[in-house]
């Protein structure tokens, strides 16, 4: 290839990286939330939400089904459903980071970090230097990241998860027709049957005692902690592996060099430049004698 086709290649880079840079400034930062793909994303958070709060609301409920427990059957499981609420402030808080990056940070990823990768690009095709273009490529797998990892996320949550979640809504149900049940029989009065006896009507269950409707209890509070459980690995952990792999994936496909070995490899080349300067000085001093 003559130097002048190479010039003209090179032109051709320079403007297609311009075209790029101002494409994602103006273009696809604006119009990268509407796609199909992040707003069913949003959807599915938004319903992952309703689903965590729904178990909040069952479990406050549940905690006034407690009050009709004597105190020392009803401390354990005021103490499990109290402990529960951190994990709740957990699942809601990575639910509102993954919309938060997908509504504001998708958007900061194709007008800022996108454009900044492009230029480091275009800096390695002005003077050559590799150490640009390892710049460039990490921070555009950074940017693919953020861009993809969310709605990757949702997805493999939804297809891995959707069969057990199931049995959170059956949780919810159970929980929420035994305080409606409670708060049916606190409004009804028949003298005639004692405590236990009204209890085991509504309940259709055996219940003659209070270690009877502390087990009942105990059996929804098991359900409860299932079911976070479920959630936990649907909105916590399948988010945090898809990122993790996800980059993972990205850098065994381009075999990225790390800055470590960038550096060693910079520092071999400085110290063969220093070493060839130190022989030419010296082949001079030698002449001039």
């Amino acid at each position: 290839m003559d130097k002048k086709t190479q010039r003209l290649v090179l032109v051709a880079k320079i403007v297609l990286l311009v075209f790029l840079m101002v494409f994602s400034f103006l273009v696809a930062s604006t119009k990268s939330t509407e796609l199909p793909l992040y707003k069913n994303s949003v959807q599915t958070l938004d319903d992952s939400k309703s689903m965590v709060m729904k178990v909040t609301g069952a479990t406050l409920g549940m905690s006034v089904l407690i009050t009709f427990l004597p105190d020392d059957y009803a401390t354990p499981l005021a103490d499990s459903l109290a402990d529960m609420n951190k994990y709740f402030i957990l699942m809601l808080g990575m639910i509102f980071f993954e919309k938060l990056l997908l509504t504001m940070g998708v958007p900061v990823v194709f007008r800022f970090i996108i454009p900044v990768a492009l230029i480091v690009l275009l800096a390695h095709l002005l003077t050559q230097k590799t150490i640009f273009k390892i710049i460039a490529s990490k921070i555009l797998t950074l940017a693919l990241v953020l861009v993809l990892v969310v709605p990757l996320g949702t997805s493999i949550s939804k297809y891995m998860c959707e069969n057990y979640m199931s049995y959170v809504d059956e949780t919810i149900t159970v929980a929420e027709e035994g305080s409606e049940l409670v708060e049916e029989y606190s409004d009804t009065s028949t003298p005639d049957k004692s405590f236990y006896e009204k209890v085991s009507g509504f309940f259709n269950s055996a219940i003659e005692g209070v270690k009877d409707l502390f087990n009942y209890y105990k059996t929804i509070i098991e359900r409860f902690i299932n079911s976070i459980v479920i959630m936990i690995v649907a909105y916590c952990v399948i988010p945090v592996l898809t990122f993790v792999l996800l980059l993972w994936i990205l850098n065994q496909l381009f075999q990225f060099e790390t800055f470590k070995d960038k550096g060693a490899s910079f520092r071999h080349e400085i110290e063969k430049m220093i070493s060839k300067r130190t022989i030419k000085i010296e082949d001079s001093e030698e002449l001039e004698e």
